[in-house]
């Protein structure tokens, strides 16, 4: 069986050297300065990771792998919560036109005021309501639709369009919030994964949007 031969050198630092080809672990031991700290171990045993993440204990002759380092942990599932928030924004942002967006955010803006209206007529409204109620006659005139209906569907895509970008706020401050207090890696898995069902939500209400 393949093995290689762990050595703590100077500086009291492992490190893995494996044999050329035609050559065993046992004949690198040789050539090793005299009282130099070392053993033989099968590479099937070796944990796939790189020295620096192993921990080598030359008493007991035995390699592990390191415990993840919490901190480092965090500012990864940090980043790893920012870019999620940031693609979803791009996709968002990238659902419309600029020209479309301002067009449904003004469709939303006048069409709440009719509907509002209309549900409990107000003279401080009146005006506005009936300027809404004409622009949206204009396009359902020209698609042969219902106007109230045209309404309707504008507010609904709208509010489709603000949870979507709640969605993504409440994503980043989830992580803001919860990953610098985590105590422990299975806090930070959680989070993680509470995030990804956020996006999953998020760009469900998107596809309704662009559908």
């Amino acid at each position: 069986m393949s093995q290689v031969i762990i050595y703590q050198n100077n500086e009291g630092a492992a490190v893995i050297m494996s044999p050329a080809p035609g050559l065993i672990a046992s004949d690198l031991a040789a050539v090793l300065p005299k009282d130099t700290r070392h053993f033989l171990m099968d590479v099937s045993a070796l944990p796939s990771v790189g020295v620096a993440q192993m921990n080598v204990d030359f008493d007991l002759q035995t390699v592990m792998v390191k415990p993840p380092n919490l901190e480092a942990e965090k500012d990864r599932a940090l980043s790893t919560a920012r870019g999620i928030a940031l693609d979803v924004r791009r996709q968002i942002a990238t659902s419309a036109s600029p020209e479309r967006a301002l067009s449904w955010v003004l469709k939303a803006v006048y069409g709440a005021v009719w509907q509002v209206n209309e549900a409990a007529a107000n003279p401080l409204l009146a005006s506005l309501s009936a300027t809404a109620q004409a622009g949206f006659q204009l396009e359902a005139d020209i698609t042969g639709e219902d106007p109230v209906s045209v309404r309707d569907r504008s507010l609904e895509k709208a509010g489709l369009f603000f949870q979507a970008n709640q969605l993504v706020e409440g994503m980043e401050r989830l992580a803001e919030d919860r990953i610098p207090v985590a105590t422990t890696i299975a806090e930070l898995d959680t989070i993680t994964t509470q995030l990804r069902a956020l996006e999953t939500q998020t760009l469900t209400k998107l596809a309704q949007i662009t559908s």
